[in-house]
């Protein structure tokens, strides 16, 4: 069954772009209906949206010129905007380019959490109902001030940074903070303190040179042998580079592109997961890329990186041809104690389950974890890891639907315009198994979903998640799972020589039988962001014998004997 709110127009969009597919000649079709599990489900999601409080409608700003934004739109943030303790959701939201302008004009939209999971629109007071057309966002304390900040990149005109005054009221600061960036097509971004001196830098992901001024017209025949105007494939237009801003610590940041090494690297990127993925103690950079290969920076002393994509495994398909990366996240959802990743794909492209083999090396392990064959005819964008049923094994999400509502015109559809998601439970080491709506009726809903966030919303110790779709209301899906004598730990980490939010700190529950390694991070999935707290499920163990923080700073602190199911602050020694 469909659940949509939309306007009726949505109904008339044609969007008509064909993409060119570099897939491996060994790749085979697949029913892309999700596998049904034996028994029953241990896992349920609920459709929470109308309850929770949340009224919004996406605008994408159709206009019938077939400008490439409209297409790739669509974020969510989940923070802590005014330190309560609960996780506020910020949705980005575009706007009209051409015809009457709408009244009242589409802003971002801002709602506080009260604590249960339910949600008022508190856009005006917060200051946040920007105007203009965002692309994505993402949070994190830049000023250590004790409280979350926010950086909005937006389509053909100035980025914003929202600072924070501790209340969950924002003044935007990004002229005077040097963040602005130029206006054209920006897509992604993340904090991290790459040099570690306390301080959150700032990465954008540029995605090409497009913009309102500087759009082409693309009109190849159709089926029917008559010219018919589309969207322009992404090769018709040039990539851009990604920017690095450096924090100086003073409320400004510093642009260190060329001088860190990040300028070496080009693509047309979409999403960025920093992450310590050589396990020498500083954030190495991977960015997912639209047909052009994947980059990944490694970090070499704190100033300067090097872009060594090429060489990871992870940079192109097995045949040798770059994917259309959409969206990526790191986890270690294997098990083994290193940081993996995992980067969503076109369809006929199954996404990438990156296995990290330590020394910068990773094997796309899709084809054998399970999840190849149900994403291969899916169009994929957000992506988050998460442990759905507490068993201490890190589940997956994915967020899916097409960029063209009339593919018809042009060759045989695949899995239409509207598209399930898909949810995977990890039944251990890293092997899924995709549950389709046995998951719960939230899994029955086919939209164009774009953006994905995780979060804990009622802080009952299980994850919810916030899909953002397309020109239409997003779902608030609200974990009903089962506990089954289960337990789980919540971490929050508070920095003191290291950056407040304690973001790039790695949490390690020491149990008797595996060690679960969780690492803060700002960013990451599809022009979204999650919760910054570090969510362990635990399965039967009502105690964790060790807790371990790894700092930025390279303090270290470890706790014993640390009760479950609660939310534990751990302040940095």
């Amino acid at each position: 069954m469909t659940n949509r709110l939309r306007p009726g127009r949505l109904a008339a969009m044609r969007l008509s772009w064909i993409a060119v597919l570099g897939v491996s000649c060994s790749h085979e079709s697949a029913d892309p209906a999700p596998d049904a599990p034996a028994g029953p489900s241990p896992v349920r999601f609920v459709d929470a949206t109308e309850e929770a409080g949340i009224d919004f409608v996406h605008e994408n700003g159709l206009s019938g010129e077939f400008y490439s934004i409209e297409y790739m739109t669509g974020g969510a943030v989940f923070f802590d905007a005014d330190g309560d303790g609960d996780q506020d959701l910020y949705l980005l939201n575009g706007k009209r380019f051409l015809g009457p302008p709408l009244d009242p004009p589409a802003v971002d939209p801002f709602y506080r959490n009260d604590g249960t999971g339910h949600f008022s629109d508190e856009t005006t007071e917060s200051g946040l109902g920007d105007a203009r057309y965002s692309e994505g966002a993402c949070g994190g304390d830049y000023d250590n001030d004790g409280d979350v900040d926010l950086h909005v990149t937006n389509f053909d005109e100035p980025n914003a940074l929202f600072r924070n005054d501790g209340t969950g009221r924002f003044v935007d600061v990004a002229k005077e903070a040097g963040v602005e960036g130029g206006p054209c097509m920006d897509s992604s971004c993340a904090f991290a303190d790459v040099d570690r001196d306390g301080w959150l830098d700032l990465y954008v992901c540029y995605y090409f040179e497009h913009s309102y001024t500087h759009n082409k017209i693309c009109d190849p025949p159709a089926r029917n042998g008559k010219k018919t105007r589309r969207y322009c494939s992404v090769e018709a237009y040039d990539p851009l580079p990604d920017v690095l801003y450096r924090n100086r610590g003073d409320g400004t940041f510093e642009d260190v592109s060329v001088s860190s090494g990040i300028a070496s690297g080009l693509g047309r990127s979409l999403g960025v997961a920093f992450g310590d993925y050589d396990d020498d103690g500083d954030p190495d950079i991977f960015v997912s890329c639209d047909r052009s290969a994947n980059l990944y920076y490694e970090n070499l002393d704190g100033r300067t990186f090097r872009e060594i994509g090429m060489g990871t495994g992870a940079a192109l398909d097995r045949s040798g041809k770059a994917q259309a990366g959409m969206g990526i996240t790191a986890a270690d959802f294997d098990g083994d104690e290193r940081l993996d990743v995992a980067i969503t794909y076109f369809e006929e492209e199954w996404n990438g389950f990156y296995a990290n083999r330590g020394h910068n090396l990773f094997v796309d392990v899709a084809e054998q974890n399970g999840t190849a064959r149900t994403s291969y005819n899916l169009l994929a964008w957000g992506i988050q890891f998460f442990d759905a049923d507490l068993d201490a094994d890190l589940d997956c999400y994915v967020a899916n639907g097409h960029i063209m509502d009339n593919v018809h015109l042009f060759r045989e559809p695949i899995a239409g315009y509207e598209q399930p998601n898909l949810f995977y439970l990890n039944s251990g080491g890293g092997k899924f198994e995709s549950l389709g709506t046995a998951a719960g009726p939230a899994l029955a809903i086919e939209k164009v979903s774009r953006g994905l966030a995780s979060a804990d919303i009622d802080n009952d110790g299980d994850i919810d998640l916030l899909v953002a779709n397309l020109h239409d209301r997003p779902d608030l899906l609200r974990n009903e799972s089962p506990r089954a004598g289960r337990h789980w730990l919540t971490v929050r980490t508070v920095g003191t020589k290291s950056n407040r939010d304690g973001i790039g700190a790695r949490v390690i529950a020491h149990l008797p039988d595996k060690k679960l390694v969780r690492e803060i991070h700002s960013g990451q999935s599809y022009l979204s962001q999650g919760d910054l707290r570090a969510h362990f499920g635990l399965g039967e163990h009502a105690v964790v014998p060790r807790l371990e923080v790894r700092w930025p700073s390279g303090a270290k602190s470890e706790l014993e004997n640390v009760a479950a199911d609660r939310i534990l602050e751990v302040l940095e020694p």
